[in-house]
């Protein structure tokens, strides 16, 4: 546990040293990190997900380098979170408050730990939603690959 909140401290540079790594979530995906099991996911969406993660974690290396500003970065995954998974209400959403959150992370408005509370409430909330909202996406990827990082469970699942 004390390893994963090492990790989500680290995440908020894409949001301190990284562009996910001040979200204060791990941005390198591994075994035995989770203490539940494994959620069992279409292989596309498990894919998209993986997918960002893998471009979340390229991007984290640019701002931890110092190339990239986390806005920067956010803008750069928002670009491929359209290539890879497309666009839906749901993701949009979500990553129209992610991406809020790493402006006000950057301009020093609010430090990781509040980006982190912040984002991860918005999370629940959808996840308090879902149930009900319809129409659903087919495949909200970008929400899942948040509630990954999150340890929460994908939605629709």
């Amino acid at each position: 546990m004390k390893r994963q909140l090492i990790a989500f401290s680290l995440l908020g540079s894409l949001t301190a040293c990284s562009a996910l790594q001040q979200l204060g979530v791990p941005i390198h995906s591994g075994s035995g990190a989770s203490s539940r099991p494994a959620q069992s996911a279409p292989p596309r969406a498990s894919g998209k997900v993986d997918q960002l993660l893998a471009e979340a974690n390229r991007l984290a290396d640019k701002v931890k380098s110092g190339e990239l500003t986390r806005t920067a970065a956010a803008d750069q995954l928002g670009a491929a979170r359209l290539r890879i998974a497309g666009g839906n209400p749901v993701d949009n959403d979500n990553f129209a408050v992610y991406r809020q959150l790493t402006v006000e992370r950057d301009a020093g408005r609010i430090d990781s730990d509040a980006f982190r509370a912040k984002l991860e409430a918005h999370l629940r909330e959808w996840m308090r939603r879902w149930p009900k909202y319809t129409p659903k996406p087919a495949d909200p990827a970008f929400s899942n690959f948040l509630l990954k990082l999150y340890g929460l469970p994908p939605l629709g699942y």
